[in-house]
């Protein structure tokens, strides 16, 4: 009898259809010689501190630090029913050997191996490693499989990841916490993750506008412009070249062409779905699971955007299908090659969709996971579609000694762009103006085109963007670039892996360090004031980032576990008692609660006078938590979230500019109104009815 442990009911239920184990039973099925069983995720963690010293319960600094020389693992109490049943069924004279089908990554490795060992169960296991829920993939992993010795540095790298953050949150967590006396979660991937949103936080908060003046001379069927730094010199331009000549002195004409994106890892489809849809990374990642354990695409946490030699044929097959089925624009030449390289596969190859997609299977999904399978299936067939080839035109010309310029382009094979503007078809996405081809007429050296028309516009330069989900993924994915000595980036460094940053920054922003706004993410006061507080390599990416690497290593070989977890523990054992040594309690606890005070200001209290605070929920008087105050701006009212600028007009004129898209709890409807403060000071909506009225 085989013992098969999935990671999930739901996968095990796929695989127990392939092999034949259609008898269920409480927590497992049976039958044609198989049990399959599964963990729901993690079954055993390690333990607390508490479990290798009782008075480790209580925070103290001279505790600290917390190294394990032998990890202690645990099993929950909502989890141990099925622990209990799966190592009963590891016992079982009559299971003579175990396959271990948990998810095929470093994370799914280290569930079966917990539960294996804190079984105590020493019987041979073999590897199935599925990169699809397709009955055929299945069928064809289970004849692949391999000895579990051969995932036995998988595991290390897994248990070193997880032992080395254990060490690092449980000791950094409490030694910050006391020291500035309030809860101040660290983590070596959440820190500086913080840390990013803070300095774009920082930059924009900073940045200083530059005005400028565009000025824009219409030729008839063209125009061109010019960049000027004052209205003076605008406007007397203007005055020169009204009804003058403009001399076509340069026309440059180049042909680009830009080769296809590649396939989609999870970071990629988690960026996509995040800018075309506003899906967050847990979302997608969520659907994404859904979708895999429907059959309909590949294995989801996957760093790789290139298949293997071996599939080319499949694949070939698979465009077919779709471009058959409309489910891809028909009458494109795709090239496989294009995502063909083992040399880029590691333990997963891209994202694609499988040979289950259908249109009648597609119809019965439900709107997010269409969506999702949509971006997923489009992605494949615009990496193997053609180039997208156009010409680009910059036209010079002299209109009194000034330089004016014009631009544009035409396009010669619109290609692959092809997919991303039937993708926002089908999503019910309007088509993005930038999308929209500039054209030029036919222009050349010599030609003179008299002025139709002038006028100017007053421009400033532009502060960097907050981050959204789409781009802390790529700043997290890109966060430590390597230069070696040509000057070349040989690799790059992230925080965290694709299978975890949803997670993490879902993990700041339940902390209350970072919060959404919109599709922005944007830095609490609390997180401000964690990252100002820390030391700086805790807040730079490049520790986590060479961890990540020395990980990499393990799983290869090419580094011990036991020299990893000395750096990491020599690493706390210096990081500690530098900071006892630097910090004073009282000092910092003083100076953390200047800082606080420092990044919440909003105003004047209109009640009491006193100061607004900036807290998680609400914009609030500072005393309101002793009750002597009642002064509150929700930071979400009817749908819509509050932005601090809002909130300080509010506060100091009474009145907020016209926002756009409340929503009525009531109908649902979306409306647009100013908040105002009443007589009370309370927050009420005037709707543009009442301010006519008014006036």
């Amino acid at each position: 009898m085989r013992l098969l442990i999935a990671e999930k009911p739901s996968v095990a239920q796929e695989i127990a259809a392939v092999v034949g184990a259609d008898k269920r039973h409480s927590g497992y099925l049976e039958g044609n010689g198989w049990l399959v069983s599964w963990c729901y995720g993690h079954l055993v963690e390690l333990a607390d501190p508490s479990a290798y010293d009782p008075a480790l319960c209580k925070w103290e600094l001279d505790a600290l630090p917390i190294l394990p020389e032998q990890f202690r693992t645990v099993v929950g109490q909502s989890t141990k029913n099925q622990f209990e049943r799966i190592k009963g069924l590891m016992a079982r004279t009559d299971v003579t050997e175990l396959v271990e089908a948990t998810d095929a990554g470093r994370e799914g490795e280290l569930i079966f191996r917990l539960v294996y060992d804190k079984a105590g169960c020493k019987k041979p296991f073999s590897r199935l490693w599925l990169s699809s829920l397709e009955q055929s993939a299945i069928r064809g992993a289970l004849e692949a499989r391999k000895p579990g010795k051969d995932y036995d540095l998988l595991y290390e790298a897994a248990r070193c990841r997880q032992q080395a953050d254990w060490m690092v949150g449980m000791n950094l967590t409490r030694l910050y916490s006391k020291v500035y006396d309030r809860r101040l979660p660290v983590g070596r991937v959440q820190t500086p993750t913080v840390a990013l949103v803070v300095q774009r936080d920082r930059e924009i908060a900073n940045f200083q506008p530059v005005k400028y003046y565009v000025v824009t001379a219409d030729f008839g069927g063209f125009s061109g412009s010019a960049k000027v730094p004052t209205e003076r010199q605008a406007e007397e331009l203007m005055e020169r070249c009204r009804g003058a000549d403009g001399y076509v002195t340069r026309v440059t004409e180049k042909a680009v062409v830009k080769k296809p994106p590649e396939l989609m890892d999870l970071t990629a489809l988690q960026r996509e779905a995040n800018r075309l849809r506003g899906y967050t990374a847990l979302e997608t990642l969520d659907t994404l699971q859904q979708l895999y354990e429907a059959g309909l695409v590949t294995y989801p946490r996957t760093d790789s955007r290139y298949i293997t030699e071996d599939m080319r044929q499949t694949a070939e097959e698979l465009l077919k299908e779709l471009a058959g089925s409309g489910l891809l624009p028909a009458g494109h030449q795709h090239d496989i090659g294009r995502v063909v390289n083992d040399a880029k596969v590691t333990d997963h190859h891209a994202l694609l969709p499988t040979g289950e997609v259908t249109p009648e299977r597609m119809d019965k999904l439900k709107g997010q996971q269409q969506d999702i399978l949509k971006v997923v299936i489009s992605s494949f067939g615009r990496a193997t579609a053609e180039n997208y080839e156009y010409t680009a035109t910059e036209v010079l010309l002299d209109l009194e000694g000034e330089a004016f310029k014009a631009h544009g382009q035409m396009i010669r094979e619109s290609g692959w762009r092809d997919f991303d503007t039937d993708l926002r078809r089908r999503l019910g996405i309007q088509q993005e103006e930038k999308d929209q081809e500039d054209l030029l007429p036919r222009l050349h050296e010599g030609e003179i085109y008299p002025v139709q028309a002038m006028h100017t516009a007053e421009k400033q330069t532009q502060p960097p963007k907050a981050y959204t989900e789409d781009t802390l993924l790529a700043a997290m994915e890109q966060a430590v670039k390597r230069i070696d000595d040509s000057g070349e980036i040989p690799d790059t460094a992230g925080l965290g892996t694709p299978a975890t940053r949803a997670g993490i920054i879902e993990s700041v922003i339940r902390s209350g360090y970072l919060r959404r706004t919109g599709k922005q993410i944007l830095a609490n006061d609390m997180g401000k004031t964690q990252v100002e507080v820390v030391t700086e390599e805790l807040r730079q990416p490049d520790l986590t980032a060479s961890w990540e690497r020395s990980l990499s290593a393990i799983q290869a070989g090419t580094l011990a576990p036991e020299t990893f977890m000395g750096e990491i523990k020599a690493f706390l054992r210096s990081h500690v008692e530098a900071v006892k040594l630097f910090h004073d309690p009282a000092e910092a606890r003083d100076t953390f609660q200047r800082t606080e005070r420092r990044r919440v200001d909003m105003g004047i209290c209109p009640c009491c006078g006193r100061i607004v605070r900036d807290y998680p929920k609400s914009y609030a008087c500072e005393a309101v938590k002793d009750g002597e105050c009642g002064f509150v701006i929700w930071k979400k009212i009817a749908g819509k979230e509050i932005t601090p600028l809002q909130a300080q007009q509010l506060i100091a004129m009474g009145t907020t500019d016209l926002i756009k898209g409340f929503v009525s709890t009531r109908t649902g409807k979306k409306f647009d109104a100013k908040l105002v403060l009443d007589d009370n000071k309370e927050t009420r909506f005037e709707f543009a009815q009442q301010t006519a009225k008014r006036r």
